[in-house]
C-alpha cells in the first residue's frame, strides 16, 4: 500500500470524530491540507514555521494514522530546533507509538546525530534499539553493518564482529553479507589474529564464492602484512592473489609488492614491480605513486640524477604527492651537485605551492641552497614567507635562525639580530634551537664589533649548556668579547675557565694565547708568561694566520719577563725573535734595553747600533739613537752624550725626538756644570721647536740653570716673550696655565686669580679648565674671599661634573659652606660627594656629622660619625665627633673616653681639639680644677695650633673670672690678643677686655 493511500485512510478514520456540523469529507480535507502545508515547509528547511502545522494536524487525532504522521514530523522538527533535547523528543514518540513503523527511522536519525557529535556509544545504543522496530530485511541488514562499523570505530572489535556475523546469518542473500564478512576478517587482521582472520575469510569464500569481495581476500591479507611490516609475507600473499584479482585490485597488489621490496632493500625487484605497475596502468590510473617509489629506490642507491628524474615524473598536479615529489626532485638534484637545476626546481616549487605539507621543508631547503650558491637575496626571499608565519611552522626556530645567518651574510645586521630575537622568543621551542639563535645573535653583534652587547649573550649560552659544543664555544667568545672591551680581568677569568674545563677543545691554543694577552694587558706579567709559554711550546698556529703567532708570542713573553725585571730570561725570548719579519727590529731593540736594565751598557749601546745598521728604516730607529745618547748621559759621559744627541737631531730633524734630544743636550751641559751652555741649549728648544712638548721643561731648565749659576731668574720673562712670539703654539695654553700656577705657588694670590681668570677667558683647551677653577678657588680662599672660592667651586662642579677635580671641589665647597653657617647647603654638597666618589665617603660623612651637630641634630650626627668608623675604625676625627655628640647629650663621662683616646695618641690639630674638649667635659660638670688642668695641657702639648691654644686660654680666663681672680684673667686675655691675633679666641678676648 502506498503512503498516499495510507494517509487517506488515516485521514478518513480521523474525521469521524469531528463535530456533527462538519462533514467527514471536509474534516479530512482540512487536516490533510494542514499536514501538507507543514510537510512542504519542513522539506524547505523552515522548521520553526512548519511546527504549528504539524501540531494542528495532530490535534485530537493522536491515535490514528494522520496523528501519528503529524507527531513523527513534529518530533523531527523539535530535534532540528533543539538538538540538545533530541533524545527526549524521540523517546516521547516511542512511548506514544511503540509499534510505529516510523520508530526505526527516528532512531536512525538520532543515532546519526550522535555519530556526528562523536558519541559512538550512544549511537550504538540507538541503532541497536532500532533493530526492535519494523523495517525491511535489507534496511535491517544495512543497520547491522552500520552497527558493526560504529563498534569498530569505538574500538569494540568483538562487538563489531558479532554484528557483522549476525548480519550474514540473518540475511545471507543481502548485498551487505559479503561486505560484513570481509570487514570481519580485516578486523581480525588489524588485531594481528591471523588464524581467526583466515577462518573468517574462509567463511566469506564459503558463503559468497563468486562475490567480488571474496576476490579481495588476498589483497586484504597482503595489505595487512604490509601495514605490519611483514613485507616478505605481504609479497607472498599478493602473489597468491594476483591471478584472481580485477584490474583495480591487481594494480594495488603490484604497487604494494613494489613498496614491500623497497622496504626490504631488494631494489631490483622493487624497480621491476614499480615498472610493472606503470606499464599495466589503464586510462585514469595514477602512476605517480610508482614514479615516487622509484625515486626513493634510486635515492637509496645514491643514483641521485635518476632519483630526481623519477620524482619529477611524480611531481605533476597540485596535491600533497606532487609537493613532496617536487621537493625531493630538487633535493636529489642538489645531492647530484646540480645546484643550478636544484635552484630552478625550488623556484618552480615556490611558484606552484605557497602553503600545504612540505612547503616549509621545500622553502627552507631552497633558502639553504641559494645561500650555499651565494645568492643571499634569493635565500632571503625564500625564507621570508616562512618567517612571516612562524607561529604555524614545525621548526620556526630553525627557519628564523638560518634567516638571521643569511641576513648577516648579506650585511643586513639589524635584520639578522631581529630574526635571532624572534627565534628566541618562540614558546615551546627546542632549547637547543633557542641557544643556537642566541649564539648567532651574539655572533652577529661580535662580528659587528658590538662586543659589549654580544658578551652577555655568549655567557648566557655557556651558563645554560656548559657541556654542549655550542656552550663550550660560547665561553671562548664571551671571554674574547670581554677582552675586546678591555675588561681584561673578567676575560682572563673566563679564558682560564675554558682552559681548565675543556683542555681538548680545538680552541684551547687560542684560549691560552688570549689568556696570556689578558694578563699582559692587566699588567699581571707573572701570570701572563705561563699560558704564553705553553702556547708557544705546545700549540701550532692556524694554517692561515694573519700574523706570525710564534714571533708575537716570543715578544710578549719577553715583554712580560722584562716587566718583572727578569731581564736575562727576557733576553732568551727576544733573541729567538731576532731576524723575524715583522718583529725582528723590536726584538733587537728590547735586547738592547734588557742589557741596559742589567747595567751592561756596552752591550746595550752595541745592540742599539746594530739595530740602526740592520734595520735602517725601522720605526724604532729614532728612539734607538736617542737611547744611545741617553745611556751616555746617565753614565756621566756628557761630551759623548751631547754628540749622540746631536746625531739624533741631524738624522731625524723636525721630529719630537729631535726636540727631546735638544732638551737633553741642555741637561747634559747642566749636569756637567756648564750652565751657560745649558741655558743656550734650552733656549734652542724654544727657538727651534716651539710646538714641541718640551717647552715647559726647557723653561724650567733655564730657571734651574740660572739659579744654579747664581744669576737672576729670568725664566718668567723668557716665558712671556715666548708666548708673545708663539701665541698659537700647541704648548702655549699649557704655558699660560703654568704662569698662573707659578703665581699661586709664589704666594701672589691676587695675581694668580687674575691670571687664572685670563686663562679661562682665552683658552680653548677644556682639559685644564677644571684645574684652573680649582686653583682659582684656592687662591680666593687664601685672600679670604670665601664667596669667590664658593662661586669657583660651584662652577667647576656644575660645568665639569665628571672631571677629576669635581670630588675634591665638592669636599672643599662643603667645608666652606659649613664654615659660613650654610648648614643645609653644606649637607647637600656632602651627600653629593658621598654618592659621587667612594674615595671621599669618609670625608663626606665627617662633614655631614659636623653639619648635623651644628644644627643640633645629634642622632643624624651620631649615625654619620659611626659611618666614618665603619669605613675607618681608626678615624680620630670621627671619635672626636662622637665625643661631641655625647657632650651635647650631657654625657661628659662617656665623651671623655673618646677625647682621651685621641689626645693620648694624636699630635695634630685633631689631638689639640680633643684635649680642649677634655677641658670642656670637666667644665660641664663644674670640676674647675680638673678643667683648668686639661685646658692648660693644650698650650703645653699643642702649642703649634694657635686656634685651640687661644680657645683653651680663653676658657682658663673665664674660670679665673668665676673664681674672682680678675687680675689674672685680664693678664691672660691681654696675652691671648697679643700672642694669637686673628683667632676666634683673640677676638673673644678683645671683646671681653673692651667690656671691662
Amino acid at each position: 500500500m502506498t503512503r498516499t493511500v495510507t494517509f487517506s485512510i488515516l485521514l478518513f478514520v480521523s474525521v469521524i470524530s469531528l463535530p456533527l456540523n462538519l462533514t467527514a469529507q471536509e474534516l479530512q480535507e482540512s487536516y490533510q491540507k494542514v499536514f501538507q502545508q507543514g510537510l512542504e515547509l519542513f522539506e524547505k528547511g523552515l522548521y520553526a514555521e512548519a511546527l504549528p502545522y504539524f501540531e494542528q494536524a495532530a490535534g485530537k487525532n493522536e491515535m490514528n494514522a494522520t496523528g501519528e504522521s503529524a507527531q513523527f514530523y513534529r518530533a523531527r522538527v523539535l530535534v532540528k530546533l533543539d538538538s540538545s533535547s533530541a533524545d527526549l523528543y524521540t523517546d516521547r514518540f516511542l512511548q506514544q507509538y511503540p509499534r510505529s513503523n516510523r520508530a526505526a527511522e527516528l532512531l536512525k536519525d538520532i543515532s546519526a546525530r550522535h555519530l556526528e557529535e562523536g558519541n559512538l556509544e550512544n549511537a550504538i545504543q540507538r541503532m541497536d534499539q532500532a533493530l526492535n522496530y519494523p523495517q525491511t530485511r535489507n534496511e535491517r541488514s544495512e543497520l547491522y553493518y552500520k552497527l558493526g562499523e560504529t563498534a569498530a570505530e569505538a574500538g569494540r572489535y568483538d562487538l563489531a564482529r558479532e554484528y557483522f556475523l549476525t548480519l550474514s546469518d540473518y540475511n545471507r542473500r543481502s548485498e551487505w553479507s559479503p561486505k560484513a564478512l570481509y570487514r570481519r576478517g580485516t578486523l581480525f587482521l588489524e588485531e594481528e589474529k591471523f588464524t581467526e582472520s583466515a577462518r573468517a575469510f574462509e567463511l566469506l569464500r564459503e558463503r559468497h564464492p563468486l562475490d567480488p569481495m571474496t576476490r579481495r581476500i588476498g589483497t586484504a591479507l597482503g595489505e595487512s602484512y604490509y601495514q605490519q611490516g611483514e613485507y616478505e609475507q605481504a609479497v607472498e600473499a599478493f602473489q597468491d592473489a594476483l591471478p584472481n584479482l580485477d584490474h583495480e585490485n591487481r594494480q594495488k597488489a603490484v604497487y604494494l609488492m613494489a613498496e614491500s621490496y623497497n622496504a626490504l632493500q631488494q631494489f631490483d625487484n622493487a624497480v621491476r614491480y614499480y615498472r610493472f605497475f606503470i606499464n599495466g596502468a589503464e586510462e585514469g590510473d595514477d602512476t605517480r605513486v610508482a614514479h615516487y617509489g622509484l625515486g626513493w629506490v634510486y635515492h637509496k642507491q645514491d643514483i641521485y640524477h635518476w632519483a630526481a628524474r623519477a620524482f619529477g615524473e611524480a611531481a605533476t598536479g597540485n596535491d600533497e604527492l606532487a609537493r613532496k615529489a617536487l621537493y625531493y626532485k630538487a633535493a636529489n638534484e642538489k645531492l647530484a651537485s646540480r645546484y643550478d637545476q636544484a635552484i630552478e626546481t625550488f623556484r618552480e616549487f615556490g611558484t606552484r605551492f605557497t602553503d600545504g605539507t612540505f612547503t616549509e621543508q621545500a622553502y627552507f631547503e631552497w633558502g639553504v641552497t641559494a645561500f650555499e650558491a651565494g645568492f643571499y637575496g634569493e635565500a632571503i626571499e625564500a625564507l621570508r614567507p616562512l618567517a612571516q608565519r612562524a607561529d604555524n611552522l614545525e621548526n620556526p626556530g630553525q627557519v628564523l635562525t638560518f634567516l638571521g645567518e643569511v641576513y648577516f651574510a648579506n650585511g643586513e645586521y639589524s635584520r639578522a639580530i631581529e630574526a635571532f630575537e624572534l627565534a628566541e622568543e618562540i614558546r615551546d621551542l627546542d632549547p637547543q634551537i633557542k641557544r643556537q639563535a642566541r649564539f648567532q645573535r651574539a655572533w652577529v653583534r661580535y662580528r659587528n664589533q658590538a662586543y659589549a652587547q654580544a658578551q652577555p649573550e655568549f655567557e648566557q649560552v655557556y651558563r645554560d649548556a656548559p657541556d654542549t659544543p655550542l656552550g663550550r664555544e660560547a665561553l671562548f667568545w664571551s671571554a674574547d668579547a670581554l677582552y675586546q672591551i678591555r675588561n681584561y680581568g673578567r676575560a682572563a677569568g673566563q679564558y682560564a675557565e675554558f682552559v681548565e674545563n675543556y683542555p681538548g677543545h680545538e680552541l684551547i691554543g687560542a684560549a691560552k694565547y688570549a689568556l696570556g694577552w689578558a694578563y699582559f694587558m692587566m699588567g699581571d706579567y707573572e701570570n701572563a708568561t705561563g699560558p704564553l709559554i705553553d702556547f708557544l711550546e705546545n700549540y701550532e698556529p692556524p694554517e692561515i694566520a694573519l700574523f706570525p703567532f710564534d714571533t708575537d708570542t716570543q715578544l710578549r713573553i719577553g715583554d712580560a719577563l722584562y716587566a718583572q725585571g727578569r731581564y736575562s730570561d727576557a733576553l732568551e725570548y727576544y733573541n729567538r725573535a731576532i731576524g723575524a719579519e715583522p718583529g725582528g727590529d723590536y726584538a733587537m731593540f728590547q735586547v738592547a734595553n734588557s742589557y741596559y736594565r742589567m747595567n751592561r751598557n756596552f752591550e746595550a749601546v752595541s745592540q742599539f747600533r746594530r739595530l740602526l745598521r740592520i734595520y735602517p728604516f725601522s720605526s724604532l730607529r729614532e728612539q734607538s739613537q736617542y737611547n744611545i745618547a741617553y745611556i751616555y748621559l746617565n753614565t756621566g759621559n756628557y761630551d759623548q752624550a751631547v754628540e749622540e744627541f746631536r746625531t739624533v737631531i741631524s738624522r731625524f730633524p723636525g721630529t719630537e725626538w729631535a726636540a727631546r734630544a735638544q732638551y737633553n743636550i741642555g741637561d747634559s751641559y747642566y749636569n756637567a756644570g756648564d750652565y751657560e751652555e745649558a741655558i743656550s741649549s734650552y733656549r734652542d728648544v724654544l727657538q727651534n721647536y716651539p710646538r714641541s712638548s718640551y717647552i715647559i721643561e726647557a723653561i724650567n731648565g733655564i730657571q734651574f740653570a740660572q739659579l744654579s749659576a747664581g744669576s737672576d731668574d729670568t725664566s718668567t720673562d723668557i716665558l712671556e716673550d715666548f708666548l708673545a712670539d708663539n701665541p698659537t703654539s700647541t704648548t702655549a695654553d699649557r704655558l699660560r696655565f703654568r704662569q698662573a700656577e707659578n703665581l699661586l705657588q709664589a704666594g701672589d694670590y691676587d695675581a694668580a686669580v687674575r691670571e687664572f681668570r685670563q686663562y679661562l677667558r682665552i683658552t680653548n683647551n677644556q682639559e685644564l679648565v677644571p684645574d684652573a677653577y680649582f686653583n682659582m678657588a684656592d687662591a680666593f680662599q687664601r685672600t679670604d674671599d670665601i664667596d669667590g672660592a664658593i662661586s669657583a667651586y660651584e662652577t667647576l662642579i656644575n660645568e665639569y661634573p665628571d672631571s677629576e677635580r669635581a670630588a675634591p671641589a665638592l669636599a672643599e665647597l662643603g667645608r666652606l659652606l659649613l664654615m659660613e653657617g650654610a648648614y643645609e647647603e653644606s649637607i647637600e654638597r656632602y651627600n653629593q660627594l658621598a654618592e659621587k666618589d667612594a674615595r671621599y665617603r669618609q670625608e663626606a660623612f665627617l662633614g655631614l656629622g659636623n653639619a648635623h651637630l651644628a644644627m643640633d641634630r645629634t642622632n643624624e650626627a651620631r649615625q654619620n660619625f659611626e659611618q666614618v668608623l665603619s669605613l675607618n675604625p681608626g678615624s680620630d676625627a670621627a671619635r672626636v665627633g662622637l665625643g661631641k655628640v655625647l657632650l651635647e647629650d650631657s654625657r661628659p663621662d662617656e665623651a671623655r673616653r673618646f677625647f682621651s683616646l685621641v689626645s693620648d695618641n694624636n699630635t695634630t690639630a685633631i689631638g689639640a681639639e680633643a684635649q680642649y674638649l677634655l677641658g670642656e667635659s670637666y667644665l660641664q660638670q663644674q670640676e674647675m680644677e680638673t678643667a683648668l688642668e686639661e685646658f692648660s695641657k693644650v698650650s703645653s702639648l699643642y702649642q703649634a695650633y694657635d686656634v685651640w691654644v687661644a680657645e683653651a686660654q680663653y676658657k682658663i680666663a673665664e674660670i679665673y673670672i668665676r673664681e674672682g681672680r680678675r687680675g689674672d684673667a685680664i693678664n691672660l686675655l691681654t696675652n691671648i690678643v697679643e700672642q694669637y691675633p686673628g683667632t676666634d679666641g683673640a677676638e673673644k678676648a678683645q671683646r671681653l677686655l673692651n667690656r671691662d
